[in-house]
């Protein structure tokens, strides 16, 4: 069976016992939500039910995209539908003829004004809810199947490239923030990705002790004295990379210390790297190895990767405990910052296995 229609078979049957009729999902601006994608590989603008039966109905706003793209039992235009989410989910009901007092349940970002449009049909009970049925998608998008490894794998491949050629720009002299960002852009597109996965970052010694620098690069010269940070990741079918390397220039004694304890700081959290860890345990021991030498982490050690770039698992020291389960793939980045010395951030991607974890790219310190 294709893989979006398991997927899709997968939610009708979490609608089945939550004893809901219909499951609307919505992808707009303002309003984005990638589990779309994830169900039907439709990668734009459109508005998906999901049926208890296991049907389902895609509305693009471009149908011709659609078309080529998603997977769906039924693929309409929007246009038919009206165009705004109340006047497509009222028709839908109408078109289906629901029995009287099944459960319809909307994406609980819905604006209040719009969700009491849609629920004025008193034929129905709709259900808008945190916690329900569009988070246990996202739950289900936790852990990678075979497909999105394969192309995660991709993205990573590529973002490894695009890596090397950074260092050799930066080995053969002079070029500035701004050429850094543009090289990482073009060469991801050469490669075949739809882009970068975010807004690249990349910040010379002047600006490097932000988290993440503002604006994000500029005309300032690279490399530089000091610490410097290129955060970059690679966007291809969807699925994102996300990597940080930090470029390394006659360092005094103090920032050489603070690249020896993040390189620690990651042999810390690569020991702990198996599956019924907790995210809590894992982000702790790092906290604690980065205060027992003198420094705080001012924030999360890491976090889930896929179709978004900032997705769960997230790796936080006291919310929000996880066990690490095989196929999970994150994020993990200690990072250590000073308004005089400079910051430093160390991150790669990790995709956890039967016994352990697999290093997916090949971020490192460049020391020039």
């Amino acid at each position: 069976m294709n893989t979006y229609l398991k997927r899709q078979k997968k939610v009708s049957s979490l609608l089945a016992r939550e004893d809901i009729a219909l499951l609307v999902l919505c992808d707009r601006e303002g309003m984005r939500n990638c589990s779309i994608r994830y169900l039907t590989g439709h990668p734009s603008d459109s508005v998906l039910f999901i049926f208890v039966d296991g049907r389902t109905l895609l509305l693009p706003w471009d149908i011709n995209l659609a078309q080529i793209k998603a997977t769906a039992t039924q693929i309409k235009p929007y246009n038919d539908y009206g165009r705004t989410l109340s006047q497509a989910v009222a028709k839908v009901l109408e078109e289906e003829k629901l029995p009287a007092g099944s459960r319809v349940e909307v994406p609980a970002e819905l604006p209040y004004p719009e969700f009491m449009k849609i629920s004025a049909d008193s034929r129905y009970q709709f259900v808008c809810r945190e916690g329900g049925l569009t988070a246990v998608v996202e739950d289900m998008r936790q852990i990678k199947d075979d497909d999105e490894l394969a192309t995660l794998r991709k993205a990573f491949a590529i973002t490894d490239d695009i890596l090397d050629k950074i260092e050799a720009v930066l080995r053969k002299g002079q070029c500035t923030e701004t050429d850094i960002a543009l090289l990482i852009d073009r060469e991801a597109r050469l490669a075949g990705a739809e882009g970068t996965g975010f807004e690249t970052l990349a910040a010379a010694m002047g600006r490097s002790y932000n988290i993440h620098a503002f604006p994000a690069y500029t005309g300032a010269n690279m490399p530089a004295d000091g610490l410097s940070i290129i955060d970059f990741g690679v966007k291809y079918d969807g699925y994102t990379s996300d990597v940080t390397t930090t470029i390394t220039q006659n360092l005094n004694k103090e920032q050489e210390r603070m690249v020896r304890i993040i390189e620690g700081a990651v042999k810390v959290a690569e020991g702990l790297l198996k599956p019924g860890t907790l995210t809590t345990e894992l982000s702790g021991a790092v906290n604690d190895f980065l205060e027992k030498n003198g420094y705080v982490m001012p924030h999360n050690l890491g976090h889930g990767i896929g179709l978004y770039i900032h997705e769960k698992p997230f790796l936080r020291v006291k919310v929000d405990p996880v066990k690490l389960e095989k196929g999970m793939v994150f994020t993990i980045e200690p990072g250590i910052y000073d308004p005089q010395l400079g910051g430093i951030r160390l991150e790669n991607d990790y995709l956890i296995t039967d016994t352990g974890f697999e290093k997916l790219t090949r971020s490192r310190i460049i020391r020039l």
